[in-house]
């Protein structure tokens, strides 16, 4: 079996995280973003605009897809991975009906806005 030294440091080491910098990294990321998806095969592929960036993602399930979009984001701007979690569960989220749609395989693409889920105070 191998190890990865990272993997086990940040088992054993959770990094503090600040509140003022959570906030700020959260504030990094757009108010909306808009999703053009369509279906290639057995793939959710989608074209992302967010704010003045641009990128694509894909995933097999909506599920998937949501937390593809989510991580692309992070990503896209730069958020350390040391806030990953705490910023996870304020991810953009589709509505019911979006996400139904995303799972439902007879429907081929749609449009979807995402909004940020506000921070409670």
């Amino acid at each position: 079996m191998i190890f990865n030294k990272e993997k086990i440091l940040r088992f054993f080491y959770q990094p503090k995280i600040y509140p003022e910098a959570l906030e700020a990294y959260y504030n990094r990321l757009p108010d909306s973003i808009e999703v053009e998806w369509q279906r290639d095969g057995k793939y959710i592929v989608g074209k992302i605009n967010a704010g003045d960036k641009k990128f694509m993602t894909q995933a097999i399930s909506a599920k998937e897809f949501v937390d593809m979009v989510n991580d692309a984001l992070l990503v896209v701007y730069n958020i350390p991975e040391a806030y990953f979690n705490s910023l996870a569960s304020r991810k953009f989220q589709p509505g019911i009906e979006q996400f139904k749609a995303m799972n439902d395989v007879a429907i081929k693409k749609s449009t979807i806005e995402f909004s940020k889920v506000a921070i409670p105070a």
